[in-house]
């Protein structure tokens, strides 16, 4: 935790959400009666927008979304690649939101939920060539545009990086005020809110007003890069990957190649190496273009990473478009998963804030979208349905919270434990079969003895 701010910081930077302006509430209509906001949601991404979506489509008006990005799109290295949103979670929570229609209609990839899985020599293991269940893809981009599009846009506050939350001294709250103040990079502040919901990711800032707990490397470090229409390997993407996804698998590395809505194809290079990999591998100033072609003849000048891979796939790494993006990989141990409802009156937190997983069983942005339907049916359920938040009973509020928390402790800790075993599997001498085990509830495959491509 940061050090406390002066006396001079907290009297005159902090903005109190009672006397905020903003240029609709100015305006003579309807929005001009809005309560000040007493819900603070940390995060734009899909669990924040999906929980700012259910209270608006409940009548819960008085939030704020709190979000680093400058604008509704973020920067190149941030953008994302492709989710697959599953029936019970995922689409389940569009479905809350009422915006399954236009997803399925309009930005679901159907025909997507395809998989080819190999080995580095070129030997097809399996290819799932029928639907690996009712698993549609979306980029994550189009996931978060539908969802801003779905709420009031001065609802959202851009460039509110987090630097850290903080309670009061004393501990002595106004009623409708849990406490907190919520410091912010920018050089303002923000204080007035009954419930502060972290859904800020890994890195949670709101984290540790709960517990101790923080993520541990998982070992695993990946470098996504691009592959455009116009690439070389364009063609080899498209004749292994199509418009689905497809792993290559070779002792404790891996590549994934996965196709977005415009046609273009994502490429990550997956190692089992040190955290400080990258760091120690290109120039400690290099800017993002030096580095990638500080690292790219390294990838392949050594059997350990891609130089034995059959041609066809290690030209993905000779080809692929930069900068790359480095992304270790990290997770919350599981037995960290927790906390008791007392710590933290009127705080608690969604995703990767409360459970970070690695990547390893595609259910991340699922279960994220999960906690925020769970934690909105909870809290309407006990708070009420178009409810002004700041006179909302604490005993209920505090009841919907601990409802939440035990519903979302044990799916979160579930996801772990299968994303570190999946990974376990991914990166093993013998991944090849151990993989194929994980898809044998999905689907139809065709296992195919094919020669090296």
């Amino acid at each position: 935790m940061s050090e406390s701010p002066s006396v001079y910081l907290i009297t005159h930077s902090i903005q109190s959400f009672e006397h905020i302006s903003h240029p609709i509430r100015n305006c003579t209509t309807k929005r001009t009666m809005e309560a000040p906001p007493s819900i603070a949601i940390i995060g734009g991404g899909p669990s924040g927008l999906v929980l700012a979506r259910l209270l608006e489509v409940n009548g819960i008006t008085d939030y704020v979304v709190f979000e680093r990005d400058q604008f509704s799109t973020p920067g190149p290295n941030r953008q994302g690649g492709t989710l697959d949103l599953q029936k019970d979670s995922g689409q389940e929570a569009l479905k809350r939101a009422g915006l399954f229609e236009k997803f399925s209609n309009e930005l679901a990839r159907w025909d997507a939920a395809y998989f080819h899985l190999l080995e580095s020599t070129g030997k097809t293991i399996a290819n799932f060539n029928h639907k690996l269940g009712d698993r549609p893809e979306i980029d994550r981009l189009q996931l978060r545009d539908l969802l801003l599009e779905s709420i009031p846009q001065h609802k959202i506050r851009w460039e509110h990086s987090v630097k850290f939350v903080e309670r009061k001294a004393g501990g002595e709250n106004t009623v409708g005020d849990n406490g907190c103040i919520i410091h912010f990079t920018n050089g303002s502040s923000a204080t007035g809110f009954r419930l502060v919901v972290g859904a800020d990711g890994a890195w949670s800032k709101v984290r540790p007003l709960l517990t101790s707990a923080s993520p541990e490397y998982s070992g695993i470090f990946f470098i996504e890069a691009k592959i455009s229409h116009n690439n070389p390997s364009y063609p080899v993407a498209h004749e292994l990957v199509g418009p689905g996804n497809m792993l290559v698998l070779g002792n404790q590395k891996m590549m994934a190649v996965q196709q977005l809505s415009d046609g273009h194809y994502r490429v990550y290079f997956a190692l089992s190496v040190p955290e400080d990999f990258y760091k120690r591998v290109t120039s400690v100033d290099a800017d993002p273009s030096k580095a990638t072609e500080e690292m790219r003849p390294h990838l392949l000048s050594t059997n350990e990473f891609f130089a034995d891979w059959t041609p066809n796939v290690k030209a993905f790494v000779e080809n692929a478009e930069g900068p790359f993006r480095p992304w270790p990989l990290y997770f919350i141990d599981q037995e960290t998963v927790g906390w008791d409802r007392g710590v933290a009156p009127g705080v608690t937190l969604m995703g990767d804030a409360a459970h970070a997983s690695t990547p390893f069983v595609g259910e991340g942005v699922n279960c994220s979208m999960h906690d925020a339907v769970m934690l909105a049916e909870f809290l309407v359920s006990h708070c009420g349905s178009n409810a002004t938040f700041a006179h909302v009973e604490e005993v209920n509020l505090e009841a919907a919270l601990a409802a939440y928390e035990k519903n979302m402790f044990n799916r979160g800790q579930d996801l772990i434990r299968r994303s570190c075993e999946s990974g376990r599997r991914m990166f093993s001498d013998n991944a090849g079969p151990l993989v194929l085990q994980m898809f044998s509830g999905y689907g139809e495959s065709e296992t195919v003895e094919s020669a090296a491509l």
